[in-house]
This record gives structure tokens, sequence and C-alpha cells, in this order.
């Protein structure tokens, strides 16, 4: 492993003449990607809003704002709305394009279809697939132009929205996946993996946007650079096809200025991404010459807000003030260096939620184990007053939560799943109150997945050891009873499959409002048992893994081209360096990663 220090800055890449055809003033693209709900920190909508108004006035008439993808979720006003709050706000500032993030999806079908018909631009995506149909659900592109230059806008959205999402909100009633990404990648077959059909798709699409006649076309897509499945990713997705001008990315949360990618013609091609929450926004620019040029806008550069923009951001926020109780501890998700340990290592915030549901469960005839994954706990909760708006951010996801009864097999299955990746972050990481376990990480994960990245089996040695459930070891033939949420113990989240369960109750509360629930009830004195983690996941010594470390490796702005947004809470975090820890593929780089 590495950890790679970057100076941060903001870079400009311009490239030679695209087209043949140039405008009679700069075009200018501003984008967002993986806002998630960061309505005011930061940039903040308003100051987008100033900043486009203000490019308009002052420097050219064109300019367009779009957006690609995870915007409705991830913070406290996406939760209490199910996400109608930033579809208003969009709406206000005035998007023009948009592609769907698998976080669209969060909060059921029926709602995502709500979103594409209340957001005034819509959304675009030429691999979102009826299967049933066999028909795209939403346009592959759109077109915009600017004078006599037409602009065609390629939206594409991850084949990882299935799983990083609710696999189940892709499945018709009988439980068969009637909704698809055109993703075909056999996980499996190390021989096998490149999905031609994702290449073929975003192939015809681009194909056809420039059968009308476009000068330019921009790819906005939700795939990422360092991904889980690098052959999904937008790397491989320009290196696989011909026509994409430039790439406007999401979904990893990387800070990219540009990033440059032979396509299959060997030309080179711009790829962008601009962070998360608004820390950025990005800019791409069709100069009167015909060059394109990427940057990166910080908060420096943008010096007001739109009133009338701050005015309904605001009026907003003032829902979430309410004071639930008062801490003296942090109970954390990071590390003070920013990394996630939530992801990988047992943390105190992580023990109190799965307690909050255990204690839930006494009002249903109680459980045995909760669990919790990593990857729904998104912000930590800090000394001092704690209000609604905190817990939402900490717990967004408005998943019901269920008691399931299963066999210990199935949780020791789940288990195996949980730490397949480790010692790489991963958000379907899991939490319990109940159980403790030994993870030994010189066992190497022989867990396998079906073709949409779901639990299989276990193939050889497990590396869970010494499962305890109330302190007597894990039975695997008896019936236990198990309380978390629905996304992770009926919907398959993270891959998860909880083989010959049952669901005993279905109608606990959601995820936050026991969180918030339990909360009210502690004591200060009661709060101190969390003041450190209490061995519920021990990780065993690991003689292999410490050869294996690297040492850290600094790396000047004048070498690089892409920065990393780590974004995490810790109040150490230098303004000026960022630290994350990268792996050889892309499950791993989750800076802030996706999903549950």
């Amino acid at each position: 492993m590495k950890s790679f220090i970057y100076s941060l800055t903001l870079i400009i890449f311009f490239f030679g003449l695209i087209s043949g055809k140039v405008p009679d003033k700069d075009i200018i693209i501003l984008y967002t990607n993986d806002v998630h709900c960061g309505i005011s920190g930061s940039i903040g909508y308003a100051g987008l809003a100033y900043y486009r108004n203000e490019l308009i006035t002052k420097k050219t008439p064109y300019v367009a704002l779009v957006d690609s993808g995870d915007h409705v979720q991830g913070g406290a006003v996406g939760t209490i709305s199910e996400g109608d709050y930033i579809i208003d706000i969009m709406n206000a500032i005035g998007y023009d394009v948009a592609t769907p993030g698998n976080h669209e999806f969060d909060y059921g079908m029926e709602k995502f279809n709500s979103f594409v018909k209340n957001l005034s631009c819509g959304y675009i995506s030429c691999n979102f697939r009826n299967i049933e149909t066999g028909k795209l659900v939403l346009p592959s592109y759109q077109i915009l132009e600017f004078g006599d230059i037409k602009v065609g806008f390629v939206g594409i959205s991850t084949p990882e929205s299935i799983i990083k999402s609710t696999p189940t909100y892709f499945m018709n009633a009988e439980g068969e996946f009637i909704y698809d990404f055109d993703g075909d990648y056999d996980y499996n077959d190390d021989e096998n993996r490149t999905p031609s059909k994702f290449y073929e798709t975003i192939q015809e699409a681009v194909d056809s946007v420039r059968a009308e006649g476009v000068d330019y076309v921009i790819a906005l897509g939700h795939l990422g650079e360092s991904v889980g499945i690098k052959e999904w990713g937008a790397l491989e997705v320009v290196a696989h096809t011909t026509g994409i001008d430039a790439f406007i990315d999401g979904h990893s949360h990387e800070v990219t200025p540009c990033l440059i990618q032979k396509n299959r013609n060997g030309e080179d091609v711009p790829i962008t991404q601009s962070g998360t929450k608004l820390r950025y926004v990005g800019q791409v620019t069709i100069g009167t010459d015909g060059q394109i040029k990427t940057e990166l806008i910080g908060s420096d550069q943008i010096t007001s807000k739109d009133e009338k923009i701050n005015e309904l951001v605001e009026k907003i926020e003032l829902t979430l003030n309410d004071k639930v109780t008062e801490i003296d501890i942090d109970l954390v998700i990071a590390d003070k260096n920013g990394k996630q340990l939530i992801r990988n290592h047992e943390t105190n915030l992580a023990n109190l939620i799965t307690d909050a549901y255990l204690d839930e469960a006494k009002e249903f005839g109680g459980a045995d184990i909760a669990l919790c994954n990593g990857g729904s706990i998104r912000a930590p909760i800090k000394a001092g007053n704690v209000s609604f708006g905190n817990i939402m951010d900490t717990m967004p996801f408005n998943d019901n939560s269920c008691i399931v009864e299963m066999p210990g097999q199935a949780i020791m299955d789940s288990l195996e799943m949980s730490i397949r990746y480790y010692p790489v972050e991963s958000g379907g990481f899991l939490h319990f109150s109940g159980l403790t376990f030994t993870l030994d990480p010189e066992v190497e994960s022989s867990v396998e997945v079906d073709s949409r990245n779901m639990f299989s089996s276990v193939a050889g040695e497990r590396r869970a050891k010494n499962i305890l459930v109330n302190g007597k070891p894990i039975d695997p033939e008896k019936k236990y009873r198990v309380v978390g949420d629905t996304y992770t113990l009926v919907d398959n989240g993270d891959g998860h499959v909880f083989n010959n369960s049952t669901v005993i109750n279905s109608y606990l509360s959601t995820s936050n409002e026991i969180l918030i629930t339990y909360i009210k009830k502690l004591s200060q004195e009661d709060f101190e048992r969390y003041r450190e983690p209490q061995g519920r996941i021990i990780i065993a010594s690991s003689s292999t893994q410490t050869e294996k470390e690297e040492p850290t490796t600094t790396i000047s702005e004048e070498s690089t081209q892409t920065l990393f947004d780590n974004d995490s809470e810790s109040e150490n975090e230098s303004d000026n360096e960022i630290e994350i820890e990268t792996v050889g593929g892309d499950d791993i780089i989750e800076v802030e990663s996706d999903n549950e």
C-alpha cells in the first residue's frame, strides 16, 4: 500500500484544436459531481449560482451548468425530503443537463421517476436499460446550442448502481432483475472480463449524437477514475471508444483537474472531476481558438453568493437545528489522519449505532445480534450539542429496519463477505452488537461472487475466527435473530446474501430514528462506555501485512495531474495536504466511498 500526499493547487490544462469549427465566443461548461447534499458548505449552491451569473455577465453568454450525479443523497436535507429539497434548489439555479448517479436510486424507483419528472432539465443515460423491453429508460444524450456551435452531452451511469444503491429497487415483485446498465462483467472469469456490451452501448450513443451534426461531444459520466471494477471506469471507457472530446466524471470523489487518457485511436482525451460536496466547481472551456481547457474553481475564487439561492438554502436548513442531546466525547468514523476506520475497523460510533438497533429490537421480541454496514455511517458526531441535522448527516439513508431470523452459517458467510477487502476500505464492512470476532489478515479472502458482485460462496479458509454470539461460539445450525436495516438484511446491499433467512418483523423505525431514540435515553455516564472501542472486532497481528507496507511517497504539484480528495471529517486535516490510501484497483479509492 502507498499513501500519497499531494500539494493541493488549482491546475489548468489546454488541449489542441478538437473540431474544425470554433465558437465566436468562449463556451464555458460548469459542472458539479457528487454534491451529496452539500448545499451550503464550502462553495455551496448559492456560490455556484453567483459564479455562473458572473461569467454570463462579464465573460460570455455561452455558459451551461451540468451535473454528473449523486446530488439527492448524503446529508440531512436529502434524508428528510427524500431528495426533493435538492431538486428544488437545482431547478432554482437552472441546470441544463444531468446524469443520474447510483444514489439517485436510493429512495426507490418510484422516487427516482419523480426526480426524472420534476428536475427541469431531466436526466440522460445511454446505458440505463429496462431488461423486459430492451429499451433505454432515459434519453442517451442531449444537445445544447451556443450560437452556431452544437455540443452533445452523452450520459453514462455506473453499472455499480445496482449494488451500490439497493439491489431490490432494480427487481420486480418476483425478485428478478428488470433493470440493468449494460455492465456484462464476469467477476469470476479472469480471462473474460472486458464488458464489451458496455463499451458498445456508449460508442453507439456517441455515434448517434455525432450523426446529428454536433461539433463537440462531452461525456457526462458517473463512473470514477479509481473504481472497484476498472473496466467500468472512465479511463477504460475512453480507451475503448472514439469521438469523445472530453469526459466530465463523478462517483469516486476524486479531485481531478485533468487526467489524460488516449482513446481507441490514440487521441488524447481529458477526464476531469471536482471532488465532492461542492468543494470545487469544475469548468470546461471551449475557446474561440478551438482549444479545450479544464480547470477547478475553488472557494477562494468565488467571492459572494446569489441572494435568491442563499435565501432558499437557509430556509431549508432551519429545519435541521433542533437539539437532540449533548455529549462530551467525539464519536468517530476516521482516525486523526482522515483514514476511514468505519470501513475496516471497529469504531465507537459504530458500536453506539449497533447498540441502538439492539435496544430497538427489545420492543419487538428482542434480537441476538445487531449489524450495520460501515457505508451507511457517513459523518462523525462531535462533542457538544447534537442536533437533528447532525444525526441525519451521520445516518442519511432512510432505510427501514427489520428483524430477520437466520442460521449461524448465513452470519458466518456474511462476515466473510464483509471483510473480503480488508485492509482496504469497504462500505460493506459490517459492525456488530452481540457478536465479536477476530479477523486474520494473513488468510486471503476466498469469497466468490456472482455476475452482479453478490455473495455466492466461500471456497477456502475463512478470515473470521473465534466468532462469539453473546460470549458463546457461533453455531452454524442454530437460528439467530438479527436486527439491522433492510438495505443489508433484505435488499442484498453491498452484495450481502443471507441464505435460509426469514423476515420476522419489517416494521421497525428508520435507522436514523432509531439512533435519535436511543441517544435521548443515554446519560453522560452511559456515553462514557463509548469513549473507546470495546474489542468487538479484533485484528490479528500480521507479519505479512507489515512486510507489504511501503513508505510514504511525496509527490510535488508539478509531477501530478490528478489530486484526490479525502472527504474525511478529521479535525487534523490540513488545508494544503490530502492523504489517502490507494490500492491497485478501485475498490479502493473510495475516498468517501459510495454507498452504503
